[in-house]
């Protein structure tokens, strides 16, 4: 009778532990400006290891271009986010590479490459975890792969930059000169490099 009854009760367990879900999605980062969808962000490098950005008006086949990222649609803070279809499999993390002035950002002009990276910790500190601005420049660069937001509600996708000093800017996503860079200060920025500039939001599409 004991025996049924363990037998009966490991039956019971067993039929009421949920199967593991998988909490990831499949997508792409639309890029938004003032309002207007102005393209994706690609999965493509430039000769500086800087990820660029692709428009649907300039190509047709615009869907075969684009980066598609795996994201946690349940995380509420920072997360990395895995490409999967990484021109450079060594870097497979989106991720916020050290500027001309170091990997600090905030209420001046600095900025931050965006490129692939290896993987950080959420809410570490820059560090030397190899990027593919490094690979291509030879210059030694400290980056963060943990540093993105997702908003279940908006679906935009926001970068968290964790400074050197360990405090944590949320971070501007500028396109310019066909690359996305992160920065504090958006005036700051145009003031310093006076660059033209197109400011981005991005949202995960699946």
């Amino acid at each position: 009778m004991f025996v049924q009854f363990v037998s009966l009760l490991a039956l019971a367990t067993s039929s009421l532990a949920a199967p593991v879900q998988d909490i990831t999605s499949l997508g792409y980062l639309r890029c938004s400006s003032e309002g207007k969808v102005i393209g994706y962000i690609s999965k493509s490098l430039n000769s500086f290891g800087e990820y660029k950005g692709v428009s649907p008006d300039s190509d047709s086949t615009d869907v075969n271009h684009r980066m598609l990222v795996s994201l946690d649609v349940t995380t509420n803070g920072t997360q990395s986010l895995l490409v999967k279809n990484a021109p450079d499999n060594d870097y497979p993390f989106l991720g916020g590479i050290g500027g001309e002035e170091g990997s600090t950002i905030g209420s001046d002009g600095d900025y931050l490459h965006v490129g692939g990276t290896g993987t950080t910790a959420p809410g570490a500190k820059p560090a030397y975890c190899g990027n593919t601005y490094t690979d291509r420049t030879n210059k030694l660069r400290k980056c963060e792969s943990a540093i993105w937001v997702f908003n279940s509600t908006s679906s935009e996708v926001t970068p968290q930059w964790t400074n050197d000093a360990g405090d944590v800017i949320t971070a501007n996503i500028g396109y310019v000169d066909e690359a996305f860079v992160l920065t504090g200060d958006k005036k700051e920025f145009e003031d310093t490099w006076e660059d033209e500039v197109e400011w981005i939001t991005l949202a995960f599409e699946t």
